[in-house]
């Protein structure tokens, strides 16, 4: 590793290091100081928005302090980017206008239905407008923040200072709303990450290693392909019997189904790299293990995008699926909650915040992949091979 790259690591350890120093800095401070509201005792911890705020502060202060131009950098960055935000948008319907009219006609032909279709003898609607969707409906799962303390062992934190619990006789709020979408979102996307990390992490592992060493690779393909094929959704409800309703539970269902996409592709990639490549480095003198980590493996890594996407993909589907099976919390329980009360206008709201993480998170997966694979040649966009053999003709 160069020296730069060094010394990016050690500054992203340090940032996170600091967090956690920031922390417990600001439990330290005086509670008679200026904007801070907060108590703390007998290892009770009472969450306050001056206590966030606070930290949230300081913990920005790490790059501006040690990178200030960064720092700048990037907020007129993400101001341009707010700012050609309409103009962005404006050019893509101007480019793909059908894509925008779909969608409004869907929208739209959504609310007509919902006048249309009778009411039924259901206490919510079946097929509910979006003015009741996204107003009396939306405010109503307010009741979902009930999170009154998270035990870390070190110390316990109480959050009932943030917002009224409607569950507790409190009046519902839109802050309870949010802070409710905002705490099952966590847990859903802390989960899925957890699992995802140690299916792609197994599954690459796997697939690199059973091409490696034959012997091995034909002693575990028998057992590997029955794995493979067991059904996902079956394997929810065993693994629920295993495990039971916890973490490490649903953290390996994640995983398990990440791996068995992972692990085939792995394997496709390391067989299409070219041979040519192999053949010139056998013939600069690079041994088996030299040959197959430093050219087999970096060849192998871009063919592998659609498979890490796809697992991203799945591992969405089996994180709501586990928790609709049995969770107390995450995006799966507020969907399992709306179907046992038939709220069809709450299973909306929970499949459009889906819809938004799993598109994010399919851009950030997208554009860490093009930095990984950035030493590769880039062919300019709508240019093929075929275009560029046909310039050259021409020009001889």
């Amino acid at each position: 590793m160069n020296q730069p790259a060094r010394l990016r690591v050690l500054y992203w350890i340090g940032w996170l290091i600091w967090a956690v120093l920031a922390a417990r800095l600001l439990l330290r401070l005086p509670e008679s100081l200026p904007f801070v509201t907060w108590t703390q005792n007998w290892g009770v911890i009472h969450v306050t928005w001056s206590l966030i705020v606070t930290w949230f502060v300081l913990f920005w202060a790490w790059p501006l302090v040690l990178r200030p131009t960064g720092f700048k950098d990037g907020l007129l960055r993400a101001g341009r980017g707010i700012a050609a935000a309409p103009r962005m948008l404006w050019a893509g319907m101007r480019r793909s206008p059908f894509f925008f009219v779909s969608w409004g006609v869907l929208l739209l032909a959504w609310q007509v239905a919902s006048y249309i279709v009778p009411a039924g003898t259901l206490e919510q609607p079946l097929v509910p407008g979006w003015d009741y969707v996204f107003g009396e409906t939306l405010f109503g799962m307010s009741r979902f923040w009930a999170i009154r303390e998270l035990n870390f062992g070190f110390a316990t934190f109480d959050f009932q200072g943030l917002a009224p619990f409607p569950t507790h006789g409190g009046e519902p709020t839109w802050l309870a709303v949010f802070l409710a979408i905002g705490y099952h979102s966590g847990v859903t996307l802390f989960r899925l990450l957890c699992g995802l990390v140690g299916g792609i992490t197994l599954g690459v592992l796997t697939g690199l290693a059973l091409p490696y060493w034959p012997a091995v690779g034909r002693t575990a393909w028998a057992p590997m392909n029955f794995l493979r094929m067991i059904p996902l959704l079956v394997a929810a409800p065993w693994l629920q019997f295993v495990a039971g309703n916890t973490f490490s539970g649903i953290t390996l269902y994640i995983a398990f189904g990440a791996w068995t996409v992972l692990v085939v592709a792995t394997m496709n990639a390391v067989a299409n790299v070219p041979d040519l490549y192999i053949e010139r480095a056998r013939t600069l003198g690079a041994s088996r293990r030299q040959t197959y980590y430093r050219v087999i493996v970096p060849a192998a890594i871009p063919e592998m995008r659609s498979a890490l996407l796809l697992a991203m993909g799945g591992g969405w589907s089996l994180a709501i699926a586990a928790e609709f099976l049995g969770y107390s919390s995450g995006l799966g329980y507020l969907a399992d909650a709306a179907v046992q009360q038939t709220n069809t206008a709450r299973l909306l709201i929970v499949a459009f915040i889906v819809a938004f993480y799993s598109l994010t998170t399919f851009f950030l997966l997208n554009e860490g992949f093009k930095k990984l694979v950035s030493w590769m040649p880039q062919q300019a966009p709508g240019e093929t091979d075929i275009e560029k053999l046909a310039g050259a003709t021409q020009g001889a």
